[in-house]
């Protein structure tokens, strides 16, 4: 069974290729602010190195954000687009969770930086989500960190990832949408 993992939500485009549930190709490619110039290439690409076509696909797998607005929109839509005209299952996971996997702790706190500040994710040692995600600017940010152990980079296990998303639940690929920054200020106003 082949997997298609797509990833813009940061400064790259991240393409993964599983079979089975194993890494078969991984680019991971810069894009210099041109994620709608790159996705695509990428993916034709890593399909290529495996030499197969989009039809032997049997799963999109989406990382819808938060993260940069554009590139959020752009996974998105191609996940939607290929999942809807494949008659193929989509599952989605933020950009925040595969970090929390690839940690070993009791409390995991994880964050994504921008220029602004950071979104926030805080998480069990099971991997659930202990509250809604966060975005604190920049000052706030630079306060919270400073009182608990946040971890913004980390070698993330991709498989380990993979294992995570194939417990979720499929999803109507005109259900999914982008988590962007606006959304999680909305939840944080609550």
């Amino acid at each position: 069974m082949y997997s298609l993992f797509i990833d813009t939500h940061s400064k790259n485009v991240l393409i993964i290729l599983f079979k089975d549930g194993k890494i078969m190709v991984k680019n991971n490619v810069e894009s210099k602010n041109k994620h709608s110039e790159i996705t695509m290439p990428t993916i034709i690409k890593t399909l290529e190195e495996e030499e197969i076509n989009v039809h032997d696909l049997n799963l999109i797998i989406v990382v819808n954000g938060p993260g940069s607005f554009t590139g959020e929109r752009i996974a998105v839509t191609i996940a939607k687009t290929l999942s809807y005209t494949l008659d193929i299952p989509i599952k989605v996971i933020d950009s925040l969770t595969p970090m929390a996997l690839s940690i070993k702790a009791k409390e995991k706190i994880v964050s994504l930086e921008d220029k602004n500040g950071a979104f926030i994710g805080i998480f069990d040692e099971n991997n659930n989500k202990k509250e809604e995600f966060k975005y604190l600017n920049k000052s706030d940010y630079e306060i919270f960190k400073g009182k608990n152990n946040v971890v913004n980079e980390c070698d993330i296990d991709y498989e380990e990832v993979f294992k995570y998303v194939d417990t979720l639940k499929s999803e109507k690929p005109h259900s999914v949408k982008p988590l962007y920054i606006k959304g999680i200020s909305a939840l944080n106003d609550r």
